[in-house]
């Protein structure tokens, strides 16, 4: 099942702090703000725009990690954008992302449910986003994280199966999920659900498509 198995680099994005603290009043301050986007790559496979969830898109003017040329690439991104609106990569993540496999298809080895936190969920750029919190003991630790698409007629139902492998949860890594919605049929409002195990109590998500 190539594909489905997500091992987790767990290092989560740097949290964004003020730009303004070290500089003089009257000095511009570059707008800074982080979050799921697309980004487009150009002919040599560098980001050349990104597009963020409501629709504003931003000319990036640094280079990122070379990519897939000519192609879509949704990433979880801190960039900053200065007075011309272009944009300035400041550090990039990979969500998992990928076409949910019909759940009757995995084997029930990697059907394990051990707890994961979700931090934050929406639906937004034709996906549902996911900032999930891993709870691990040291650096370096095997983790795995997939989702599936549940058979349940006249609903879109997600879920996810994680695997700590027996690893203690001792303090929390980040990892991102942005789920591709197209090809479902989805119109307005229609209902999404997503359900996993939690920490302390399950998650049972019902999140309108707009």
């Amino acid at each position: 099942m190539k594909g489905f198995i997500s091992f987790i680099a767990v290092s989560a994005l740097a949290a964004v702090m003020s730009l303004a603290s070290c500089q003089d009043e009257r000095e511009p301050v570059d707008t800074m703000f982080s979050g799921f986007m697309t980004g487009y790559t150009d002919s040599q496979g560098y980001i050349s725009s990104l597009k963020d969830d409501m629709g504003n898109t931003y000319k990036v003017n640094n280079k990122s990690e070379k990519l897939q040329p000519d192609t879509l690439v949704r990433v979880v991104a801190v960039i900053t954008l200065d007075d011309q609106k272009q944009a300035q990569i400041v550090q990039v993540a990979y969500p998992i992302s990928y076409v949910a496999p019909k759940d009757k298809i995995l084997h029930d080895s990697v059907r394990v449910k051990d707890p994961i936190q979700i931090e934050s969920i929406y639906i937004g750029g034709g996906h549902l986003n996911v900032n999930i919190g891993i709870k691990v003991q040291k650096e370096g630790t095997k983790h795995s994280l997939i989702y599936s698409q549940l058979e349940s007629p006249g609903k879109l139902k997600f879920t996810f199966y994680h695997n700590a492998y027996g690893d203690k949860p001792v303090y929390t890594k980040h990892a991102y999920v942005s789920i591709p919605l197209s090809g479902y049929g989805l119109h307005k409002n229609d209902t999404v659900f997503l359900s996993c195990k939690g920490y302390e109590e399950d998650y049972d998500y019902k999140l309108v498509y707009k």
